[in-house]
């Protein structure tokens, strides 16, 4: 049976015969370091790699394999770490780098998939340790930008050249901090940066989560012997256990502080030169716009942060223009400021086609965007329950000609681009609005109709076509919290959604910078 671990995962070894593998799409040499309890290699003898091939117990094969005889292993060891390390220029692959221990004959007991964020040029992937007259393996997971080096230096070995001291300056992350910004590819650039600070949590909370388990393990060992639990040697074990795992998670958060700084810094610097649509409403891209010809591809929605990762920020996009509608879920007032930020974004994604304006308002808690942006409204604003129904059927039936224009070919009669925004939904709406909606936001996407719905869902378990809604809407709380997994570790973040400027200097600045838009 083959155990797939995840980070700070340990097992029991049903073999004493062993042999370590790793695969990476990078080209990579594995070693092995024999350690003593507070993971220092017992002698520059117990280093075994490629200029080094063998001490009691552990073998580099000609397969490029790490061979282990447990029962050989030096008695003063307690453990041996299974290392990968690049082969030459570049970093390990933060996808892809597996690591396998197998039986003698070949079959995989244990495989772990390391998780990377991609700066890494080494990395303790297994720790094989005693546990009385057993071995286990646990799966680490902590990788080096210094490279095999610091790793080594770490954990006792002197080498020619000593690896950065821990305050030493962290080194350069690779990623996308040194690519120029093209405008036309915004949206992917943010991405690139989420991924990074994906990657880049996915890893600290792997190595605390390991250096906590390393010591539940110790700390359960130390107490195993009755007769010896309350002993001055059992105390001092523990504090030497506790002070190992503080170390490993202060140089998981050494490193992590250092990543996120040059996120940050990279944050600052693309700013300015993001479409109005990405950019946070402090940028000069909001005073001082840089013309840009191509449509956004993105639009920002908020910042997403953890509970556990400090002041880590990152800003949180989707595609430009979304394929479906946005729902801002909470009372009209407080979701007004929610509103005018994603309205103003979207209103300036498309230079020389902006959208017109669209809007129901029936309680005015919109009314603070909509008298400023008098110039782009394509009708006056809804603000009677009774004028709803008409309005819907309007745009309803403009999409509907615009479709039949585009099947035929007639470019121009195609209507602008629009946006619609449906406020106080679905209170004051008719039994048949709810089904209009769904029918724009089915069809006007294609025909450059955007929709931002403004309410709660109160009436989704009566009304199919509100349940609809809530279904195929991306929905936005204004209170609460909602959390968005990322798709490369699986990990949750929680959404801030961004809100126009309170103060009336700064929101006139941005209302007086989208008046002005295309002319």
């Amino acid at each position: 049976m083959t155990v797939h671990l995840v980070a700070g995962q340990n097992s029991p070894l049903p073999s004493r015969v062993l042999r370590f593998r790793a695969v990476d799409a990078t080209s990579v040499d594995v070693s092995a370091l024999i350690v003593d309890g507070d993971l220092r290699t017992l002698s520059s003898d117990h280093f075994v790699f490629y200029n080094q091939r063998r001490a009691a117990g552990v073998e580099l094969d000609a397969d490029g394999t790490i061979g282990l005889r447990l029962d050989e292993v030096d008695p003063a060891a307690a453990a041996v770490l299974c290392v990968v390390s690049v082969d030459g220029p570049g970093t390990l692959c933060r996808q892809g780098l597996s690591a396998t221990l197998a039986a003698e004959n070949g079959h995989p007991l244990v495989v772990f998939d390391v998780p990377l964020v991609g700066s890494e040029v080494a990395a303790i992937c297994l720790e094989i340790y005693r546990r009385g007259t057993a071995w286990k393996v646990r799966a680490v997971g902590q990788g080096y930008d210094g490279g095999l080096a610091e790793l080594i230096t770490r954990h006792g070995v002197e080498v020619d050249e000593p690896a950065p001291a821990v305050a030493a300056e962290i080194p350069a992350v690779p990623g996308p901090a040194g690519i120029p910004l093209d405008p036309a590819h915004s949206f992917e650039r943010a991405w690139m940066i989420f991924e990074d600070a994906a990657r880049s949590a996915a890893s600290f909370r792997s190595s605390r989560d390991y250096a906590q388990a390393r010591l539940d393990d110790e700390l359960s060992a130390s107490v195993a012997d009755p007769s010896t639990r309350n002993s001055p040697a059992v105390v001092q074990s523990q504090a030497a256990a506790q002070q190992r795992s503080d170390a490993l998670v202060a140089e998981a958060q050494r490193k992590f502080d250092g990543e996120t700084t040059q996120l940050a810094d990279e944050l600052r610097a693309i700013d300015p030169l993001l479409p109005r649509s990405l950019a946070t409403f402090e940028s000069a891209a909001w005073t001082n716009p840089v013309p840009i010809d191509a449509a956004a591809d993105g639009l920002r929605l908020g910042e997403l942060s953890a509970p556990d990762l400090g002041e880590l920020r990152v800003p949180f996009c989707v595609h430009y223009p979304p394929g479906r509608p946005l729902w801002i879920v909470g009372d009209p007032a407080e979701a007004a400021p929610v509103v005018a930020a994603l309205a103003v974004r979207m209103l300036v994604a498309s230079p020389g086609m902006a959208p017109r304006l669209a809007v129901v308002d029936l309680s005015g808690s919109l009314r603070t965007l909509t008298e400023p942006l008098g110039a782009v409204l394509d009708s006056p604003v809804v603000t009677s329950a009774s004028d709803v129904t008409a309005r819907l059927t309007a745009l309803s039936e403009s999409v509907d000609l615009a479709e039949m224009a585009a099947r035929s070919g007639i470019r121009d009669s195609m209507p602008e681009p629009r946006l619609v925004i449906l406020g106080d939904f679905p209170h004051g709406y008719g039994t048949e609005d709810a089904a209009r909606i769904v029918h724009l936001a089915d069809h006007g996407p294609a025909v450059g109709t955007s929709l931002i719905i403004v309410g709660d869902s109160a009436g989704s378990e009566s009304d199919a076509g509100v349940a609809v809604l809530e279904r195929i809407a991306r929905q936005i709380p204004t209170s609460g919290i909602l959390t968005v997994s990322d798709p490369w570790t699986g990990n949750d973040w929680i959404l801030t959604p961004d809100r126009l400027p309170d103060h009336p200097l700064h929101r006139a600045s941005v209302l007086d910078s989208l008046t002005g838009h295309g002319k």
